[in-house]
């Protein structure tokens, strides 16, 4: 939400700070904190996590992008903007948190079924 306290967040991710030791994961870390702070954007820092307000669906790795909402109509309008680069959505009235991996026999990739697609083809 537009007044979310991104403190919160931040801090409900602190147990997984060690990830910053690993070479790999804290050089995208070191890099797209050079970069962002060259270009002067805008962003939030823990020591071992990037933020930035952007609407973009793929942020660099040790990198998290995030956009600001007034209402769940907002919300809902921008899934369906982006529905074909979209594989779930998780939450209330959507997939349930802990199953987006596990999909029905009728959940299909791309809402296509792959069985009648091979068989009329």
């Amino acid at each position: 939400p537009q007044d979310f306290n991104i403190d919160r967040f931040f801090n409900a991710m602190m147990p997984w700070s060690d990830v910053v030791n690993h070479h790999k994961y804290a050089n995208n870390y070191d890099y797209n904190k050079a970069v962002w702070l060259l270009n002067n954007e805008n962003l939030l820092d823990n020591g071992f996590m990037l933020l930035k307000e952007d609407s973009d669906l793929y942020a660099p790795t040790a990198a998290i992008y995030y956009s600001r909402y007034k209402d769940r109509a907002e919300v809902d309008a921008y899934f369906v903007e982006k529905k074909d680069e979209l594989q779930c959505v998780v939450g209330d009235n959507h997939i349930p948190f802990g199953q987006a991996q596990n999909p029905k026999v009728w959940d299909y990739a791309d809402g296509v079924d792959t069985i009648k697609w091979l068989t009329s083809n």
